[in-house]
C-alpha cells in the first residue's frame, strides 16, 4: 500500500480531519465563537462555553472522519454508515449546544 494509493482512497476524509482538528483546537484555545455562530444571529448567552463546546464537537467530527478514512480500506459501506451516524450525532448535539448557549 503506497502513499499515493492511500491518498487516492482516503484523501478527502484525511483533509477534512486536518481542517476539523485546526478549527476545533482553535476554538478551544482562542474561544472566539464569531466564526461559527452565524452572521445574522444575536449575541450569545455564553460565548466561552459556546466556543468550548463547539470546539469539542468539531474535534469529535474530525475523529469521525479519521475513522471513516480507516474504514474505507476495510468496508466502504461501513465507512459511509459511520460518517452518516457521526453527522447525525453532531447535528443533534450542535442543536442542543445552540439551544443552551446560543442567542
Amino acid at each position: 500500500m503506497t502513499l499515493e494509493y492511500i491518498l487516492n482512497q482516503a484523501g478527502i476524509p484525511l483533509l477534512l480531519f486536518v481542517v476539523c482538528m485546526f478549527y476545533g483546537i482553535r476554538l478551544l484555545v482562542v474561544q472566539d465563537a464569531s466564526g461559527i455562530k452565524g452572521k445574522n444571529k444575536g449575541p450569545l448567552k455564553n460565548e466561552k462555553e459556546f466556543a468550548k463546546t463547539g470546539g469539542k464537537l468539531i474535534l469529535f467530527f474530525g475523529v469521525g472522519t479519521l475513522l471513516m478514512a480507516v474504514l474505507i480500506f476495510v468496508n466502504i459501506y461501513a465507512a459511509v454508515a459511520e460518517i452518516i451516524i457521526c453527522t447525525m450525532i453532531m447535528g443533534v448535539l450542535w442543536k442542543r449546544m445552540n439551544d443552551k448557549y446560543g442567542g
